[in-house]
């Protein structure tokens, strides 16, 4: 009898802390897509990174960003990975999204995109551009890559709008089309495959594009700061045994077995409020584009969680 008792004070004192804990902890969703910057995200999920901190976390994976915009937008999630542009573009539109963090692209080395030939073509260098076509999502972070990587060469190129990646590498490749822009890892993918690398932005001297961290701006500040503190540990985790972690950054990065075993791992960046200089790039480029339909002040756009 006295057995029974004790059993049944330990499963109500279980249960309370259970409770208390719940009860203190901050529900949040993440929005993610399958790339390498989500890798931390999963760590401090699944290594109880997040717990620790005091947030009840659901990662919620979509497969594209207009899948996830329409998530943020909607308020069905409240943390995404996303890039400037897309935040300057969903503000401009009165949404309230803001960011709370550089993610990759704080140096060269962190650069996703490339400019590729197909393996057919007779184009073998940045100048050979001149007068053709280059195939780009339209109005994104894509294009805005394409313009940013070819700025300082005196060349007159077109784009056209292939907006979903696989058949842009594909059509790369089966020489339908001559020149295209692609993000890693399919770029390496292609490279790989016969296409010719003839630009990317990994090989510039200076950062051209990044990816953020994004919150709802109606989000408790104190929320978004426990958020970076679970995200800056599993950044440091990741960081000081890469090999550790190597297998779940192939698979959420979705990066081809062909490719596999030579495609590095970013070291990633910790958390840091996303540069002004950056983020005036971005700006410039969709007012010059007609893409705003309102002001979007970098004060506005940014939060300064510190």
């Amino acid at each position: 009898m006295e057995i029974k008792k004790l059993w049944f004070l330990i499963l109500f004192l279980t249960m309370f802390v259970e409770g208390c804990v719940s009860e203190s902890s901050d529900r949040i969703k993440i929005g993610i897509l399958p790339i390498e910057d989500s890798l931390p995200f999963l760590v401090a999920k699944e290594e109880g990174i997040f717990e620790k901190h005091g947030l009840m976390v659901e990662i919620v994976e979509f497969n594209s960003a207009l899948e996830r915009d329409s998530a943020l937008t909607a308020k069905e999630i409240d943390f995404a990975i996303t890039d400037p542009l897309a935040v300057i573009l969903l503000r401009s539109q009165g949404f309230d999204i803001k960011i709370i963090s550089i993610c990759l692209g704080k140096t060269s080395k962190e650069g996703v995109f490339a400019i590729l030939a197909s393996p057919n073509s007779s184009i073998d260098s940045i100048e050979d551009i001149n007068g053709k076509e280059i195939a780009v999502s339209q109005n994104t972070i894509i294009e805005f890559a394409t313009d940013m990587m070819l700025a300082p060469y005196n060349i007159t190129y077109y784009t056209i709008p292939i907006s979903d990646i696989k058949l842009r590498m594909q059509n790369l490749l089966d020489n339908k089309i001559e020149l295209a822009t692609l993000p890693e890892p399919l770029a390496s993918y292609a490279v790989a495959k016969g296409a010719k690398l003839l630009i990317s932005d990994a090989m510039l001297e200076e950062s051209l594009t990044q990816t953020v961290i994004v919150v709802r701006g109606d989000l408790k500040k104190e929320v978004a700061k426990k958020f970076l503190e679970a995200y800056n540990e599993a950044v440091e985790k990741i960081n000081s045994n890469p090999q550790k972690y190597r297998s779940a950054f192939v698979t959420i990065a979705r990066v081809p077995a062909d490719i596999a075993s030579e495609y590095p791992m970013p070291n990633y960046p910790k958390p840091e409020k996303f540069p002004k200089e950056f983020y005036e790039k971005y700006l410039s480029w969709a007012i010059r584009k007609g893409l705003l339909r309102a002001e979007v002040r970098y004060e506005d756009a940014v939060y300064d969680i510190s």
